[in-house]
């Protein structure tokens, strides 16, 4: 019997994404835009990327927007990593609509408009074709809410920068220990006041709330309602001298109303009126040295 030869199956290859593009234009009846889209391939190799921006950018800009009409238009916009900074804030800062042609922007241009926003820093813009935007932020981290003179709230940076376009309330809810500075100058000195209650962590554990006096000091608002009345200079040796007296004393622990550390040689306690409560369940009593 004549031997019968089995025929293996075809197996077809998924067409190129080039070449799904260029059967979506025939498709779509734009031929001038076809010619038009291999011109461009064809002298962007002699001239290079930036050579063809400027030759060919009335040919991209027409060919974007024939590509809008066929599919390739901004219908979703995707934001990862923004946390606080609201999102119709970025998609503002980004200048790129829904329907608008994915091609006709920049995406360097507009990751560099988002990470021009205070809360922001840095951005990275992409394009996944074809219909989609994504922006990815990295945040500064916020350290302090700084409550200005008119009420109103903002972020303070690490670096002491006020990060504008930042939602505060949010921040304090995500983050309950944040502290609250007040006053007129917080930006300018609150860097080295949080490296000073860092420094001595019992006591800036217990701090809720800094006021800036006459942008020369502060006044520390203790969890217990307590006031810490700092000095205007040599500040770190009148947080020592505190230390001292709550190693000695536990004078952290006691319900006092103010501890006045503004005197170079001294410690002075003002507790509470007798019979006044705060909670604790020792009498108020009062130290001084």
């Amino acid at each position: 019997m004549p031997r019968v030869k089995s025929r293996k199956p075809k197996i077809q290859d998924r067409p190129r994404p080039r070449t799904l593009l260029l059967r979506r234009l025939r498709k779509s009846g734009k031929p001038a835009l076809l010619i038009g889209v291999v011109v461009l391939a064809l002298v962007a190799v002699p001239l290079g990327v930036r050579g063809v921006a400027d030759l060919a950018r009335p040919l991209r800009d027409a060919a974007s927007r024939g590509l809008a009409d066929i599919g390739f238009r901004v219908e979703h916009i995707e934001i990862e990593g923004a946390t606080t900074t609201p999102d119709h804030v970025v998609e503002a800062a980004l200048g790129v609509r829904r329907g608008a042609p994915i091609l006709g922007f920049s995406p360097e241009a507009a990751a560099s408009r988002v990470a021009a926003l205070g809360p922001v820093k840095s951005a990275v813009v992409e394009r996944l074709l074809p219909d989609t935007v994504r922006v990815a932020i990295v945040e500064r981290r916020p350290v302090a809410i700084w409550q200005r003179s008119d009420n109103s709230f903002a972020l303070i940076g690490a670096n002491g920068a006020v990060l504008t376009d930042h939602d505060a309330a949010a921040a304090r809810a995500r983050d309950p220990g944040l502290p609250l500075l007040v006053g007129a100058g917080v930006p300018v000195h609150a860097k080295v006041l949080l490296a000073l209650l860092a420094r001595f962590p019992t006591i800036g554990k217990r701090v809720v709330a800094a006021e800036r006096i006459d942008d020369l000091r502060w006044n520390l608002l203790l969890r217990d309602h307590a006031t810490i009345k700092l000095p205007d200079r040599h500040v770190a040796a009148a947080m020592a001298t505190l230390m001292r007296a709550e190693d000695r004393i536990k004078l952290l622990e006691r319900p006092v109303r103010t501890i006045d550390l503004r005197l170079a040689d001294r410690l002075v306690v003002r507790p509470y009126p007798n019979g006044f409560v705060t909670g604790a369940e020792s009498k108020p009593s009062g130290h001084k040295s």
